[in-house]
């Protein structure tokens, strides 16, 4: 493994027995996984969900009803990270079940201007920074290159926590992702408010998939692989011959607008499209730019009636937050303002500089727009820049908890265009 200071970097080999994936990287994370104590953290999440209360019920409930979630690959993984590591299958699986729910981010695209040899282009830069606070998770934040056979390429690339098999920040040639929290789903009927907490329970104990790993079923699918073909066309299996295919990606935001899930703010990036997704329950309403477009912890209507938002802030003040979710998204505004006016800076100063008549940044400007004390701040796990014309994490920095000094331990990798 690196530096310790760095995000630790390994290859996952899908033509193993999913029980054996993780095996060459858990060494490496014994100590960490130790001083993090995810069974601990196990506790605070279902308190902060349940409350005190019903959280140590939960907590004893959970030894006997989560066993699996609902891949049977994703399941046998985690049994073999289990045995591996030595924490409670139940742990593992809870881990995977509710993170999801919990997360605090900013993210989103931008064109991005670039000059080399044969001249200037522009694409797409998908950049995103991961924000909550259980700190103890800083610890096992680790980056995957997933490949299909031994020492074949590297297929994907996410950016997750040991343990975690489902695609929080992810990206492959042709298309990246994000997942952020949501605090809203509908609830205007009584059905509604229980088909969404059904939906929940069902994905909880397995019956369903979760929103992460769906986006896994989208980052590692094969059919859409150069070459390969689809045994199911009629699914949103799209033979691709160079990368993700637009029709690929068509279908994704189709099969989203319908499917069941948890409510997120899901993006995507193509190397000249940003999708963002707001995806409530059993619905989605889709937003799309070929220039800038960013997601953060509230819906678009929040912004002419911030009030709602407030509602949604306290709600999550009410218990005791052990994730630092209220403050997170209490600020989702500010941050939305405050990187929406540093982005048109930039922009009239890449114009000046490079005489561009179009909407573009450079690649300092985005590092800078993540570095930004608005942006990245003291809840962040870690920070990315993703290229999905290459396929590549191209920037990456991991943040540790601040010292008393008010400084911060942290180290960043680019890597060349």
């Amino acid at each position: 493994m690196d530096d310790a200071s760095t995000i630790p970097k390994f290859v996952v080999d899908l033509s193993l027995p999913p029980e054996n994936r993780y095996n060459h990287i858990i060494p490496h994370f014994r100590d960490s996984v130790t001083e993090c104590n995810l069974p601990s953290l196990f506790d605070e999440l279902l308190e902060n969900i349940a409350g005190p209360r019903y959280g140590k019920a939960l907590a004893t409930v959970a030894r006997y009803t989560l066993r699996r979630v609902h891949s049977a690959e994703e399941t046998a993984e985690l049994a073999g990270i289990s045995r591996a590591i030595g924490i409670p299958m139940h742990i593992l699986v809870a881990f995977n079940v509710l993170l999801d729910l919990l997360l605090g981010c900013t993210s989103g695209g931008v064109r991005t201007l670039f000059t080399g040899a044969t001249g200037k282009s522009t694409r797409i830069l998908h950049f995103r920074t991961l924000d909550w606070g259980m700190e103890q998770l800083r610890q096992i934040i680790v980056e995957l290159d997933f490949v299909r056979f031994t020492g074949g390429p590297v297929i994907a690339t996410t950016v997750t926590y040991l343990g975690y098999v489902g695609v929080l920040t992810g990206v492959r040639k042709g298309l990246s992702m994000s997942l952020n929290f949501r605090p809203y789903h509908a609830q205007e009927t009584d059905w509604q408010r229980f088909s969404f907490r059904w939906n929940q329970a069902m994905v909880v104990l397995g019956y369903r998939q979760s929103i992460s790993s769906t986006l896994r079923k989208f980052l590692l699918d094969p059919s859409s692989d150069p070459g390969q073909q689809s045994e199911k066309p009629q699914e949103i299996n799209t033979i691709s011959p160079d990368s993700v295919s637009d029709q690929y990606v068509e279908n994704i935001l189709t099969r989203l607008s319908t499917s069941n899930s948890t409510a997120a703010y899901l993006i995507f990036c193509q190397p000249n499209r940003i999708y963002i997704v707001e995806k409530d329950h059993k619905s989605a309403s889709i937003r799309e730019s070929d220039s800038f477009l960013t997601a953060y912890n509230h819906d678009v209507k929040d912004e002419e009636d911030p009030s709602r938002l407030q509602e949604a802030v306290a709600a999550l003040a009410e218990g005791e937050d052990a994730t630092g979710m209220a403050d997170l998204v209490g600020l989702s505004l500010t941050r939305k303002d405050h990187l929406q006016r540093h982005w048109r800076k930039r922009v009239r100063a890449c114009q000046r500089r490079y005489k561009q008549r179009g909407d573009v940044v450079t690649m300092s400007d985005v590092i800078g727009f993540l570095e930004h004390e608005e942006i990245s701040n003291p809840e962040t796990h870690y920070a990315v820049i993703m290229d999905p014309e290459e396929g590549k994490v191209i920037w990456r920095r991991q943040y540790e908890v601040e010292s008393e000094s008010g400084s911060e331990d942290l180290s960043s990798i680019s890597e060349g265009m």
